[in-house]
């Protein structure tokens, strides 16, 4: 025999790491804002509990009285329209504000901008990890494909 029963056991073992290593580096690669998540997770401060508030005395029941009219919104406060954002152009920091797009994830749009080239249509965020479906639908108005 080769090795023995004990260097068998200790080879077997080292493999067992190595493949464990090997799918930990994977799923980081895979998964980098979970991962960052978990990293961050001890070191961050437990959100304190909110102080519970007495109930306040019920007040005396007066007359009602005529609510006064609301007047109708004017146009400058309604609300602004939407510009929408150019994907070939825009920064990681302009594609966080869309909606349901954070930080992570726009970055994740611009390196698969840069990795694969321009973007075609708007389905193409597709490709990018954490984007799906009803995640693109939200977005498909808001983003543009510029020349």
């Amino acid at each position: 025999m080769l090795y023995s029963r004990p260097q068998l056991r200790l080879l077997l073992a080292l493999g067992v790491i190595l493949l464990v290593g090997l799918v930990v580096g994977e799923w980081r690669a895979g998964f980098p804002d979970a991962a960052e998540r978990i990293e961050r997770f001890d070191r961050e401060e437990p959100p304190l509990l909110p102080t519970p508030v007495p109930p306040a005395a019920p007040k005396p029941l007066k007359s009602p009285t005529p609510a006064p009219p609301v007047a109708a919104p004017t146009p400058a406060s309604a609300p602004a329209e939407v510009k929408p954002v150019d994907l070939n152009r825009a920064t990681a920091d302009e594609l966080a504000r869309l909606p349901g797009v954070g930080p992570g994830l726009a970055r994740r749009i611009v390196e698969e901008r840069e990795r694969r080239g321009r973007f075609e249509s708007p389905e193409a965020l597709r490709e990018v990890l954490g984007l799906g479906p009803k995640k693109l639908t939200a977005l498909r108005r808001l983003v543009t494909i510029g020349d």
